[in-house]
């Protein structure tokens, strides 16, 4: 429930973008900007928030914070609708509260699962539970269009809230007696140094992780952007990205169990180079099926970071550094190479148009690939 309702938000900016560009005023660079301040914040306050959640052990409260503050996040954007002529603080106080929620269930959600399951089975199950994520990213985008349609803008949105704060609620509820237990007692809890093998080995691994976010956040945070821009209808764009985010679900658990059994390494290769393909055959269409069939292969292979990133870290560090090391790959390299990437995007919309914008984020794609070989290979703990 936690990850259906965190990832639920993952695209609640990018579709958000395609109605706040037609407000008065309201530029799509300024809404660029909005999305690099979220996530910048989401990947910056990842890691201090693992190294807090390794010392309290108190993950439930703290993916309860998250989820609430997404939820404040939804409340916030829906007064955008009802006060436009105050669009800048609350676009960017919306932005805040959307980049701090989503900065705790990724690293907090695996280590919950890291300390439930044997380390053989954790792909399988980080697998399962990211399909919980890709049924919620799925799903919100048809679920925010049919509120906006319904209920007009400002009052889809705030029901969309209400629903994400009654999750919140829920989530607690339902994670608040679960405690980590340690194979090895951790004698003094107020400050558990990183060693400095195990920060090498996770900046080899953030590098390409760095770049691939990049291209993945700069071009997801857009893309509604971009098919609005070719079939020139909100609603069918909502519709396109729902049926395209379906396969997803399965590919959660299909590249976890291929991460437990090949390696992280192999995942993240093979996976890219399918990326590279799709997207720029996606970038060649107007077709509407091909649209649809070519951005559901890329949600297939492309969103499974869950399973297969924090897979391949927990194959790489000891179990006291779980959280802070998922926050790092998670968090640093993701999330804050996602913001590089939208910065990017942003960047490149300043002088050029959208289509060409996206074929510049497939040579970002490129680079990523090139990168690759500094991953390391994976460990027996």
């Amino acid at each position: 429930m936690a990850h259906f309702a965190n990832d639920g938000n993952f695209l609640l900016f990018s579709i958000l973008i395609v109605y706040f560009s037609k407000l008065p005023d309201v530029s799509l660079a300024f809404l660029g900007v909005n999305a690099i301040i979220y996530n910048v914040l989401y990947g910056a306050i990842s890691l201090p928030i693992g190294r807090i959640a390794d010392r309290i052990n108190r993950d439930a409260a703290l993916i309860t914070l998250g989820i609430g503050l997404e939820a404040a996040a939804a409340s916030i954007f829906g007064v955008v609708f009802l006060y436009p002529g105050a669009y800048l603080p609350l676009v960017l106080l919306g932005s805040v509260a959307l980049g701090a929620g989503q900065a705790f269930y990724h690293p907090l959600g695996a280590t919950v699962l890291s300390f439930s399951y044997k380390k053989d089975k954790l792909g399988t199950f980080l697998g399962i539970n990211g399909g919980a994520g890709s049924v919620g990213r799925a799903l919100v985008p048809s679920l925010i269009t049919f509120f906006i349609i319904e209920l007009g803008t400002f009052a889809g949105v705030e029901v969309l809230a209400v629903y994400t704060w009654i999750l919140a609620l829920a989530v607690y509820f339902g994670l608040r007696g679960f405690r980590r237990i340690y194979k090895e007692p951790i004698v003094k809890r107020a400050k558990i140094p990183t060693p400095k093998e195990v920060r090498s080995t996770l900046y080899r691994v953030v590098a390409p992780v760095f770049v691939k976010g990049a291209f993945l956040m700069g071009s997801v945070t857009f893309v509604a952007a971009y098919l609005d821009h070719i079939t020139g209808s909100a609603e069918l764009t909502g519709v396109i990205l729902t049926l395209s985010f379906i396969p997803a679900i399965a590919g959660q658990p299909f590249f976890g169990y291929m991460t437990s059994k090949k390696g992280g390494k192999y995942t993240i290769s093979l996976t890219s180079v399918i990326t590279l393909f799709a997207f720029l055959a996606f970038l060649s269409t107007s077709n509407i099926i091909l649209l649809t069939l070519l951005y559901a292969i890329i949600a297939f292979v492309l969103f499974n970071g869950f399973s297969v990133l924090l897979d391949y870290t927990y194959q790489l560090v000891p179990e006291k550094y779980y959280s802070r090391a998922y926050g790092m790959v998670w968090g640093v390299g993701n999330i804050l190479g996602g913001a590089f990437g939208v910065g990017l995007m942003t960047f490149f919309l300043t002088f050029t148009t959208i289509t060409i914008s996206m074929y510049y984020m497939a040579a970002v794609l490129v680079v990523s690939i090139l990168f690759i070989p500094l991953l390391p290979r994976e460990t027996n703990k």
